[in-house]
């Protein structure tokens, strides 16, 4: 099954030996832990910008051009990682993981407010048009002239 963050995303923001001690020696990257820590962050994403962005699209598993967004790829990754570490126990976590996180946390919490804009695809309704959930609506002026 084909998954969104791809083995060599995880070069730039860990180690092997580290990222093989919080999975498996072996098999790291298939770990239920790791594909835990995965879906559960992309699920934080998703409940964060979904209202806004069509997250179908934004979650799409790697292909050749890679057409992922590179900031959601790194900020899912940055959630992941610190799930895994919060599975060690809190004192083990590294405060630059736990800054990570937070600032992430930050950011999806800006856009999905509104707060920021971001580079992704936007929900749009049947005719194509952005979708919204601002609405605006009125009556018909009462004219009182006979």
């Amino acid at each position: 099954m084909a998954r969104f963050i791809a083995q060599t995303d995880y070069d730039m923001q860990v180690k092997q030996e580290i990222i093989k001690l919080l999975t498996s020696p072996t098999d790291w990257f298939n770990s239920a832990k790791l594909v835990r820590a995965e879906n559960t962050a992309i699920s934080q994403i998703r409940n964060r910008i979904g209202r806004r962005y069509d997250c179908d699209q934004v979650f799409v598993e790697p292909a050749d051009p890679d057409t992922r967004d590179p900031f959601i790829v790194t900020i899912t990754i940055d959630i992941a990682l610190y799930h895994l570490y919060s599975q060690t126990g809190s004192r083990d976590l590294p405060e630059h993981r736990s800054n990570r996180y937070q600032d992430a946390i930050d950011w999806l919490k800006d856009v999905g407010n509104g707060e920021t804009d971001a580079d992704l695809p936007v929900i749009t309704n049947d005719d194509g048009e952005d979708y919204s959930d601002v609405r605006i609506w009125g009556r018909e002026p009462i004219d009182h002239k006979y």
